[in-house]
């Protein structure tokens, strides 16, 4: 049998232009606890001499932030109020004589430390290099994502799902590598969607089980008509990492997710004191009970099926702090056993050709499919971006040969549209415990699309438009090389 773990990162777009990192520190979190502890036993790895391959669909978003200056230094700035906070914690602890506060304190320092110290010289702040390296030494397979993330069965015009696809697409292999595959935010699918990733040349996509027909037994398949393999993550394996109550991550020696001290793990029946030293030798107990569950479908499936593992950054070190731990010991039990082969999506599908030809079923990874994305709540955000997205496709035909300002505007529009699909914001309105900026910024980005489109249309654009253009550039900045044309009919 075949495996091949698929580990998800996505971020909106947190970047602030200003002094201070303030809001983007959903963004760091994401850095500190997924990222860089990802990259890390990645390039142990590779130092080790052992490669175990794995698949990253990283949004182009996050790809964006992450290679911008602005976020970079935020960053640096964030981790070191972490450290003086910590440092100010652990005095704090000794003067009370709180041995295992003060353990704990002393724990989380280091770590930081750690975190920063890669970040700064381990990778020269620039972990989109070091994703590029891994890349080439093929130890990472790049997936792509539509390019702010946008959930696509909801999007009310074909040319804002092609303008997705195909910037996503672009950016991905700019940055990090040519990809042959791509996740589908929420695993969703429609019919359509299937159509324009096959134009563009992507080889296979990923979605939810609930989009495979049940004869296939979740296996991939053909789609008639596309050169296009369609895989969908192993629901049995998942219900064993994810799920809080049955799976690892809400064992009760973990460190608790809604504590934000890290002071706390989730005990029996309430919180406990944190211990790390008990919570990562759990983790290497769950790592070795999944690699018996891998090696029992082994026994009990086909030797050329697959087995594909689903990940997220958002869980792996961050709900999850040991997770990073964990899959470290998977990989390395995985690379080690011999009856398991560890491989990535593409690289199976290269040697395993026989497959089921099926077609694909409506679904996504919510229970209640796209009701979870198009509850009462969304329905002024979808009523706004349908109408956004007609504007768009319509401005777009109007002007198919702007020049200079006006192709600057443009683009812009282009780009804040694009910000505004992302499909954190209809999450979050249907979200409870949700800030309310989180839940507005789709407004904002949309008001600014709706200046821009005015100001596309006037005679002359004067210096105070100019002024305001200067503005949206640097703040709403990412893919500075969209071209607004590809929202042409």
């Amino acid at each position: 049998m075949f495996i091949s773990f698929l580990i998800i990162a996505h971020a909106p777009y947190l970047r602030r232009a200003g002094r201070q990192p303030h809001g983007e520190e959903p963004l760091h979190e994401m850095i500190a606890q997924g990222l860089i502890p990802l990259l890390d036993l990645l390039s142990d790895f590779q130092r080790s001499g052992l490669k175990p391959p794995v698949a990253l669909a990283c949004s182009p978003l996050l790809i964006e932030q992450l290679a911008d200056p602005v976020v970079q230094k935020h960053f640096i700035l964030w981790m070191e109020e972490r450290l003086e906070r910590r440092t100010e914690e652990l005095h704090r602890f000794e003067r009370e004589n709180d041995a295992h506060s003060s353990y704990l304190a002393r724990f989380y320092l280091e770590w930081s430390r750690q975190k920063l110290q890669s970040f700064t010289s381990r990778y020269n702040r620039n972990l989109v290099q070091r994703l590029r390296d891994l890349v080439s030494a093929q130890m990472v397979e790049p997936l792509t994502m539509p390019a702010t993330h946008a959930y696509l069965p909801l999007l009310g015009r074909e040319e804002s799902v092609r303008a997705q696809i195909e910037q996503g697409l672009l950016h991905t292999a700019r940055t990090i590598g040519r990809p042959e595959g791509i996740w589908l935010p929420g695993g969703a699918w429609r019919p359509g969607v299937e159509q324009v990733i096959s134009d563009v040349g992507i080889r296979y996509l990923v979605v939810d089980p609930s989009c495979l027909p049940s004869e296939t037994e979740c296996r991939p398949i053909n789609l008639p008509k596309y050169r296009l393999a369609a895989i969908a993550p192993d629901e049995g394996l998942a219900q064993h990492i994810w799920t809080p109550e049955l799976g690892y991550v809400g064992d009760p020696l973990y460190r608790s997710p809604d504590e934000p001290g890290g002071y706390a793990a989730i005990g029996l029946r309430s919180p406990q004191p944190y211990d790390p030293y008990h919570a990562l030798r759990r983790a290497q107990e769950h790592a070795t009970h999944f690699v018996s569950l891998l090696l029992a479908e082994h026994e009990r499936r086909s030797s050329d099926d697959l087995a594909l593992v689903l990940l997220d950054t958002a869980m792996i070190g961050s709900t999850w702090f040991e997770g990073p731990t964990w899959l470290q010991a998977v990989l390395m039990l995985c690379a080690t056993h011999p009856g398991l082969h560890l491989t990535t999506p593409s690289a199976y599908l290269r040697t395993q050709r026989t497959r089921q030809q099926a077609d694909l079923q409506v679904g996504s990874w919510a229970e209640a499919g796209d009701a979870n994305w198009q509850a009462g709540a969304t329905d002024e955000y979808w009523r706004a971006i349908h109408h956004a997205e007609q504007v768009m496709v319509e401005i777009a035909s109007e002007f198919p040969s702007a020049e200079e300002d006006q192709e600057r505007v443009l683009n812009q529009a282009a780009r804040e549209l694009m910000l505004a699909q992302t499909s954190d914001w209809p999450e979050a309105l249907v979200a409870t415990g949700v800030a309310g900026e989180q839940r507005e910024r789709w407004k904002t980005y949309l008001g600014r699309f709706e200046r821009l489109i005015e100001m596309a249309r006037q005679p002359a654009i004067g210096p105070t438009d100019l002024f305001l253009l200067d503005q949206l550039e640097e703040v709403d900045g990412p893919f500075p090389n969209l071209n607004y044309r590809i929202f042409a009919p």
